[in-house]
């Protein structure tokens, strides 16, 4: 007895008797008849582009799950073609292809009866969970609206149960989605450090034009002020704000420039928190590079955090430094000319140091005080700024 077909949709399988004799291209060109066909993964799309307005439902087809070319055939009916149809994915796909199916554009998979069974039927859905940076695929037509394909925070449980708006988005997804969210409200604060290219060259794929602010302390080692140069003129980025210390208020507080030796906080709060802070909140939400995995405090941090005085877009939250490390070489991006001599973290020069083997990122950082962050501290669980400032992170 034959294992019958099964059809794996939206979290739930069922029967594919509907699509079970579904006719072939060449057949359906002869009747031209039926609004169901099933293409072969070498098919020139460009010979039925005239017949996919009259199409419901398109199977393509999958030889064996090593062949991967109907993945790019659902990509152009979706993208190139404006196919809106149920598009399903018809071969023996594993349950990880099952995720990376749904994001090409496919509404489902049909797999044969065997081939479904040889894994446990809870292992087709769970692989949406297990995908930990699941995507939201939306098409931009040239001839009609843009339409939402899948959506894996509709079917993942762990996105079920996330009140994060942007949860299941990639970070370059949460910055286009940002940008039109909050358009001309939304700004890059970057401190130019050893993992700022990442977001600055996702920036620059998507708007140019964004603001970005960088913070010139007036102590910036001078390898990060070429390093910021290097950047802005490589990545074609336009609307970079450089903002400095008010000079009044340095040559009264800190006439000699050596505040940072008898009250590091003070010296911060001088050059970096008052300064930043009369800028940033001029807008109601601003990108960060923070990652869940750098404290504990942000273990469970959301990538749109709406809670608080400005909106925060946290999109790496999920990103590990291998990835940082991956999307650099991917892209041929220039490193910070102080990481290869030691320097994992880079803030003002007076207090950075050198990171030895087996220290924190940040060990470098005010190395021996009590502080790891410019002008806030940790306390009772919850960050504070100084003498009830605003607070105010600043990387």
């Amino acid at each position: 007895m034959t294992t019958p077909n099964v059809l794996i949709r939206d979290g739930r399988a069922g029967s594919s008797s509907a699509v079970d004799n579904t006719p072939d291209l060449e057949g359906f060109l002869a009747s031209n008849q039926g609004d169901t066909v099933k293409l072969t993964n070498d098919v020139d799309l460009e010979h039925i582009k005239m017949h996919l307005p009259k199409l419901k439902t398109i199977l393509v087809d999958f030889p064996s799950f090593a062949d991967g070319r109907g993945f790019s055939i659902a990509r152009e009916l979706r993208k190139k073609y404006g196919f809106t149809g149920d598009l399903i994915a018809d071969g023996p796909l594993i349950p990880d292809q099952y995720v990376y199916a749904l994001q090409c554009g496919f509404d489902a998979v049909k797999v044969d009866g065997v081939t479904y069974e040889r894994q446990a039927e809870s292992h087709w859905f769970d692989a949406l969970d297990a995908f930990k940076v699941t995507y939201q695929r939306a098409y931009d037509f040239k001839n009609g609206p843009s339409v939402s394909v899948f959506d894996a925070r509709k079917t993942s449980k762990a996105a079920q149960e996330n009140n994060d708006p942007y949860f299941g988005l990639s970070a370059e997804q949460a910055i286009a989605q940002a940008i039109q969210d909050y358009d001309s409200d939304l700004v890059l604060a970057s401190s130019m450090g050893v993992d700022s290219a990442v977001l600055l060259h996702m920036v620059a794929k998507i708007d140019r034009n964004l603001p970005i602010i960088f913070l010139d302390t007036g102590k910036h080692f001078r390898e990060t002020l070429h390093y910021r140069d290097l950047l802005v003129s490589r990545l074609g980025l336009t609307n970079l704000i450089n903002i400095t210390p008010d000079r009044q208020s340095v040559k009264t507080e800190d006439p000699h420039g050596l505040l940072h030796q008898t009250d590091a906080d003070a010296c911060c709060d001088l050059r970096k928190v008052r300064p930043l802070a009369g800028r940033i909140f001029d807008y109601k939400a601003r990108i960060t590079g923070r990652k869940r995995y750098q404290t504990p405090d942000r273990r469970d941090m959301p990538i749109l955090q709406t809670g608080g005085e400005q909106v925060k877009l946290n999109p790496l939250a999920y990103w590990s430094s291998k990835d940082v490390t991956a999307y650099m070489r991917k892209h041929d991006l220039p490193v910070h000319p102080l990481l290869s001599l030691g320097f994992l973290s880079v803030g003002c020069q007076p207090c950075t140091t050198r990171v030895s083997e087996g220290e924190d990122a940040r060990a470098g950082r005010w190395r021996n005080l009590e502080k790891d962050e410019c002008g806030i501290h940790f306390v009772d669980g919850k960050w504070v700024p100084i003498q009830g400032k605003k607070t105010l992170e600043v990387f």
